[in-house]
């Protein structure tokens, strides 16, 4: 066996720990796909069947709504207020308040028909005037933001305002039966509703059926073209 000697004036490498230097790679950003589609659809669904049962379709009039109580918690509650997060994390805040207020009402709303959860309960054992006016402030709140949610959506497209017109409509009348205990005003709110529903629908349809996947994009009527910023107007000179 040869040992093996170093050349001459070669130096012996310095055998010691080598320092790594160990480089991260770039964050990858997930991109999120649009929740809205998943939040309207949500929407759209639970109140459809809300509104049908309310305005006495088939089943007699207010009769049927405690059976969707499962529809409130999983699909108009969790699926909507996830729909919300999703559109928060896309930087969309408008939407995400939207989904997420919404989301959580209609999981109250589900949780409170459930028996035992205390709700109904307590509504029947006080007076009906007194559960009268306390759901009259709960829909005055709700009126108040409707209406703030159709002022942010005048500039969008005439589906868009549509919804959010009869959601308005629907709410305020809502609010008046619940302080007049009128039937024909609760009945109004409910057919205003339907079409709410439907609307809510046609809007998801919109944003899913394009010319990727469908045989033409469905309309929504735009109307609304901003004018560009000064800066903007300059770049395009």
């Amino acid at each position: 066996m040869r040992s093996r000697t170093p050349s001459s004036g070669a130096k012996e490498p310095h055998e010691g720990p080598r320092e790594i230097h160990i480089v991260a790679p770039p964050p990858q950003f997930r991109r999120f796909g649009n929740a809205a589609a998943m939040g309207l659809a949500a929407f759209g669904i639970c109140n459809l069947q809300r509104s049908m049962m309310n305005a006495g379709i088939s089943v007699g009039y207010g009769h049927g709504t405690r059976t969707l109580t499962g529809q409130f918690i999983g699909v108009a509650g969790l699926a909507q207020f996830a729909a919300g997060i999703w559109q928060i994390a896309n930087g969309d805040t408008f939407e995400g308040a939207v989904f997420t207020t919404f989301g959580g009402t209609w999981l109250a709303r589900g949780v409170a028909l459930i028996p035992g959860a205390g709700v109904l309960e307590y509504q029947a054992s006080e007076p009906r005037d007194v559960v009268r006016k306390q759901e009259g402030i709960l829909n005055l709140a709700w009126s108040i933001w409707v209406f703030i949610i159709l002022a942010g959506n005048t500039k969008s497209h005439l589906a868009n305002i549509v919804l959010f017109l009869t959601l308005n409509l629907e709410r305020h009348f809502e609010t008046a039966a619940a302080w007049t205990e009128n039937k024909r005003i609760t009945k109004a709110a409910a057919w205003f509703g339907f079409f709410c529903g439907l609307s809510a629908l046609y809007n998801a349809a919109a944003i899913l059926l394009n010319k990727n996947n469908f045989w033409f994009n469905v309309p929504v009527g735009h109307w609304y073209a901003p004018r560009p910023t000064m800066d903007e107007e300059q770049e395009l000179q």
